[in-house]
């Protein structure tokens, strides 16, 4: 890409416990994007996931370990960017529910979720910040926000994000059988953007019950690229960076209403 703009992908596959078949969906989807692409997996593609209690007793860390060794070496081999779910078990013994971000000089980082779904809790410790990870796409800086599921309902969450300089966001999602529908989760991803003018690559589990888009947003809140719910596809689009904006956010009423930010400020 040139000037400004960096080309993205948002990739939508089946999950499921089986970590040898989610990676080679993850394979089949990367294959034809272009190098310097930046491409978002759903959540627990690196390690299965189920949204029940108790399911982490079917991971198998060693296939984990294996899979998070693979993408990275995919990265370094097509020289792309790669953000992806994995829930982990930590030398301390805790489980986390994360979103692991690759680069192609082999560059690594992480984000924990912060916000655990109901049958996560009492399995997965949650994470305690809401990190902006400072990255080059196709020579270009980017500063990197990561938000996973239901954190979506939580906007100070991705303000806080924003006021730290995130310019795009990395939703990684594994939301089916949700009674609300596709139709509530459209609105709240349209609003994450709109409101804090990022552009937003959300990735979904492609189950039958999928009740959340695969979708690229604009800063506008205008939906540049989603596949058809349930099936495996890629939403791709260029996103020109120069579009991100301060404008809303600057004129936050923060003297009546404010967002704490609890990390130390950015310089």
């Amino acid at each position: 890409m040139t000037g400004n703009t960096i080309f993205a992908a948002a990739l939508q596959f089946r999950v499921s416990m089986d970590v040898a078949r989610n990676f080679e969906a993850l394979e089949r989807l990367l294959d034809p994007l272009p190098p310097h692409a930046l491409a978002v997996a759903p959540e627990g593609t690196l390690s299965g996931y189920l949204p029940e209690a108790g399911f982490v007793e079917r991971i198998d860390l060693e296939q984990t370990s294996q899979a998070i060794a693979s993408v990275e070496a995919l990265c370094r081999r097509k020289k792309i960017h790669v953000i992806a779910g994995a829930c982990i078990k930590d030398d301390d013994g805790a489980w986390r529910n994360s979103s692991l971000y690759f680069g192609p000089d082999g560059e690594r980082a992480r984000y924990d979720k912060i916000n655990l779904a109901q049958s996560e809790r009492g399995t997965f410790v949650a994470g305690s910040a809401l990190p902006v990870f400072d990255v080059a796409v196709a020579g270009l800086p980017l500063q990197l926000g990561i938000q996973m599921c239901r954190e979506i309902r939580y906007p100070e969450q991705w303000r806080a994000l924003a006021v730290q300089g995130a310019q795009v966001f990395a939703y990684v999602n594994n939301a089916v059988g949700s009674k609300n529908g596709d139709a509530l989760w459209r609105a709240h991803l349209v609003s994450r953007a709109a409101e804090t003018q990022r552009f937003i690559i959300g990735a979904n589990n492609a189950a039958s019950d999928q009740t959340c888009p695969t979708i690229i947003i604009a800063p506008t809140g205008e939906t540049l690229s989603t596949p058809s719910l349930g099936t495996e596809a890629a939403a791709t689009a260029s996103l020109d960076l120069g579009l991100v904006s301060d404008w809303v956010t600057s004129q936050a009423r923060d003297d009546v209403v404010g967002v704490t930010l609890r990390e130390k400020p950015r310089d």
